[in-house]
């Protein structure tokens, strides 16, 4: 008995510590989970919310979701991504951003992977009323053992974007990526580098860097820090080219 309460007065220790964290976007990241050894037809991945409301000096308040699961058949795996983001400070609305993300990957040969792909986000306060892209392309193998692991990407989607004060785009990207994972038991690190580029015009070109560490605990939880940097050559206007976040958060595993 003692155990149990020992483990639940720690539990709403760390809830108490994540939910006030004026953290940005932060969910398991997509390479880690699909490297996990999961059962077929089983599904798998995370699933966090957290609030933060602040009074007195500081007037703030937020709400994130977010949700990652795959499912695995065979040499097919299905993978679904979701979050959204609302906040305000000082009454005013400074926060409203969402995206969800389907993925189907194929086991083709020995270490290469057929995959395509659909996203679809908006962002408010960067202009972005809705992104809407789909593609395809190859995923690599380049080294995978218990410990760590290699794979880059090379691919290509189409996009169409609606945004607010500038004429909407639409057209082809390159897609290119590396994502390196080690991992232990109780924790795994992972890195991601995303290129690209607009195969119309390869001057206007998007960088995202991704690196985060997710820690194992009582099962069924895990705690995530994340950081990741952007750089897009041509945003909308009033918009930095250069954009980075820290995060941290608490997800529930199954």
């Amino acid at each position: 008995m003692d155990s149990i309460c020992n483990s639940l007065n720690m539990i709403k220790l760390i809830l108490f510590f994540f939910l006030g964290v004026n953290s940005s976007f932060a969910f398991l990241n997509i390479e880690s989970l699909r490297q996990e050894r999961s059962s077929e037809h089983k599904l798998t991945g995370s699933t966090g919310i957290r609030l933060n409301d602040q009074k007195g000096n500081v007037d703030k308040t937020q709400i994130q979701f977010n949700t990652l699961n795959m499912m695995t058949n065979g040499r097919s795996n299905f993978i679904f991504l979701a979050s959204y983001r609302y906040g305000k400070s000082f009454s005013q609305e400074d926060t409203r951003q969402g995206d969800l993300h389907f993925r189907y990957t194929r086991k083709i040969a020995e270490k290469t992977f057929m995959e395509v792909f659909q996203q679809t986000e908006f962002n408010k306060f960067e202009n972005l009323t809705l992104r809407v892209l789909a593609g395809g392309g190859l995923r690599l193998q380049v080294f995978n053992n218990d410990s760590a692991s290699l794979f880059s990407g090379l691919g290509a989607f189409y996009e169409k974007e609606d945004l607010t004060g500038k004429e909407d785009p639409e057209n082809p990207r390159g897609n290119m990526y590396l994502s390196y994972t080690y991992k232990k038991q109780t924790y795994n690190i992972n890195s991601t580098l995303y290129y690209q580029p607009n195969l119309e015009d390869t001057s206007d070109g998007r960088l995202r860097f991704n690196a985060g560490i997710e820690t194992k605990f009582l099962e069924s939880f895990s705690q995530v820090l994340e950081y990741t940097i952007r750089r897009d050559s041509r945003p909308p206007i009033g918009i930095k080219k250069t954009d980075s976040r820290l995060s941290a958060g608490l997800n529930y595993r199954y």
